[in-house]
């Protein structure tokens, strides 16, 4: 039987059952098949629909967790190697009742390789993601997809908002600081800041690339290279 029966008050974390005893729907949530309460509030048990929930004390809804494919927006709180923490603050672009944390693994950012999760999130950083488990906390997320990423980044020098100026690069106009994100294809939009595509790092063309190695091989450089090779030879 549950641990818990219709009318009892609990807090965040407290135990209620197990998933084959009953189903976790609002202010609870689920995870290595055990039910918890995700909210204050009272305890509701459909025997019926075979459902547990957490109830304010006027018997109303309380918080209601993600489902998947729900999208979701917030504020990067916390950035390591291979995870990063989102607290977030919109559902389906409705204020969150109560903002809950949601979790990206390196997986699932891009479908490119990535080293560290510091290479594309930075803490303070506004994600739209998308949700990619049902009733949990943290919920897992996911930026795979060109609608999802980050959609707000600011400095790491001084603060100042980034300006985009093309994919995934970004450029700081207060200190001229560059830095990368995986970004939404419409980062900025929504903060009505215009991309700049005219301040995009400058590729060397190969006309640049040759005029570079000739005048290296005029001022000597690259020769300890030749010489080592031909010492190799005669050895």
């Amino acid at each position: 039987m549950a641990d818990v029966k219709s009318g009892d008050v609990v807090v965040p974390g407290d135990q209620l059952c197990v998933i084959e005893e009953l189903s976790p729907s609002l202010g609870t949530f689920e995870r290595d098949g055990v039910v918890y309460a995700a909210t204050f509030g009272g305890v509701s048990i459909d025997f019926k629909e075979r459902s547990i929930q957490v109830l304010s004390a006027e018997g109303n809804d309380k918080l209601s967790l993600p489902v998947e494919d729900d999208i979701l927006m917030g504020e990067v709180t916390n950035v390591w190697d291979q995870r990063a923490e989102v607290s977030i603050v919109k559902r389906n672009d409705e204020n969150a009742l109560s903002p809950f944390v949601g979790e990206i693994h390196i997986s699932n950012v891009t479908r490119r390789y990535v080293k560290s999760m510091r290479d594309v999130l930075k803490p303070q950083d506004i994600v739209r993601a998308r949700a990619i488990s049902s009733q949990t906390i943290p919920t897992e997320l996911s930026l795979v997809g060109k609608d999802f990423g980050v959609i707000l980044g600011k400095c790491v020098r001084c603060g100042n908002v980034l300006t985009l100026t093309s994919h995934n690069n970004l450029i700081c106009l207060r200190c001229e600081n560059r830095e990368t994100r995986e970004v939404a294809k419409d980062y900025g939009q929504r903060f009505r800041l215009e991309t700049r595509p005219d301040l995009a790092p400058r590729r060397r063309s190969r006309s640049d690339r040759r005029y570079s190695d000739r005048r290296d091989s005029r001022h000597g450089r690259g020769r300890g290279k030749s010489r080592d090779r031909s010492r190799r030879k005669r050895r």
